[in-house]
């Protein structure tokens, strides 16, 4: 029986119930979640304490939180408000799991350590169905504009035939254009995809329901699963496909030209992963300044060459360090809010 059809209780310790009890927008009600910094707050506050066990919120009424965690009180007030939704919460959690989700938070064995790299900016908690085992220390990325054309499309697929080569997984965002067809590209060709999505999670499944039977795919989301489209939660879906890369292969992109851009401008700050910048089209005038700025540059015959991903990195990393041109980092950098 394959992971997609067993019927399985979800199980949770007591701090991952906590995270969802808090932070999560599973819960449909007017009770806004604690927001990420918010909760990595009262969790050093927690351990300042002596106790290394977050669950122990649920349950305490105002006096014993103010004594405590020594918070102001508008966060109190969240807390104790949240505090009372525990039964809408296990509800909740009964209707992922009749949709076959599964859910797992930084407190449980299976969360996966590459996205420890994002430090506090980690998701909390993820949704998934499908095969967990496709999350390694190999994986590679593949992003791109929303329109693609046979060019954009010739160089996916050169990177997907490296990718196959060396029996890595594909990691995409689930959205139109160069993900799409990556996506389909490397399934065709009995190649495996981990498919981080921000929003129609129910939908992508569905879709791909005969991936995620035979083990190949993996859907992962960090938003409740039946979310509709937001810009920050896609922001945001972003930087974790960064994390859970080796490396991220930038087929094209234009300057300040959207999420593509501004993600692989905080990854060069952050070095969440290795960007790999193709040199497949004139035409976007991205590519090249992500180039100067400190991303790999990847030819066409680098792509076509026997030669694997680490050691295309090698051999482009010695001609970069050669390449006496210098950027003012200051001015890279400048309009990223820390």
């Amino acid at each position: 029986m394959s992971a997609m059809e067993k019927k399985t209780t979800i199980k949770l310790n007591l701090n991952s119930l906590a995270v969802i009890l808090y932070t999560s927008d599973l819960i449909p009600t007017k009770e806004g979640p604690l927001t990420n910094d918010e909760w990595y707050a009262i969790e050093k506050r927690i351990k300042d304490t002596g106790r290394d066990d977050v669950s122990s919120l649920i349950g305490m009424n105002r006096e014993a939180l103010m004594l405590l965690l020594d918070i102001d009180n508008m966060l109190i007030d969240k807390i104790v408000a949240r505090s009372t939704l525990l039964a809408d919460m296990i509800h909740s959690l009964h209707n992922l799991e009749n949709e076959g989700i599964h859910v797992t938070t930084k407190y449980e064995d299976n969360y996966p350590s590459e996205l420890y790299c994002l430090n506090n900016r980690m998701p909390l908690i993820l949704y998934y169905v499908g095969n967990m085992d496709l999350i390694k220390d190999n994986n590679v990325s593949v992003v791109g504009p929303h329109v693609n054309n046979r060019t954009l499309n010739f160089a996916t697929k050169s990177v997907i035939n490296k990718v196959l080569e060396e029996e890595r997984t594909l990691i995409t965002c689930g959205i139109k254009g160069i993900d799409e067809y990556a996506t389909r590209s490397i399934l065709k060709m009995g190649g495996s995809v981990i498919m981080f999505v921000a929003d129609h999670m129910l939908d992508k499944i569905r879709l791909n329901k005969r991936y995620l039977r035979d083990g190949h795919m993996l859907i992962l989301c960090a938003v409740d699963p039946y979310a509709y489209f937001d810009v920050t939660n896609s922001l945001d879906r972003n930087i974790y496909v960064c994390g859970l890369s080796k490396e991220q292969f930038i087929i094209a992109t234009n300057v300040n030209s959207g999420a593509v851009w501004f993600t692989s401008v905080q990854n060069l700050h952050y070095h969440w992963t290795t960007p790999l910048v193709v040199d497949a089209s004139p035409y976007y005038n991205g590519n090249l300044r992500l180039i100067e700025m400190g991303a790999i540059r990847v030819s066409k015959d680098d792509l076509a060459s026997p030669l694997d991903i680490e050691h295309i990195i090698m051999k482009n990393r010695i001609v970069n360090e050669e390449d006496d041109t210098e950027i003012d980092q200051m001015t890279i950098f400048e309009f990223i809010e820390e």
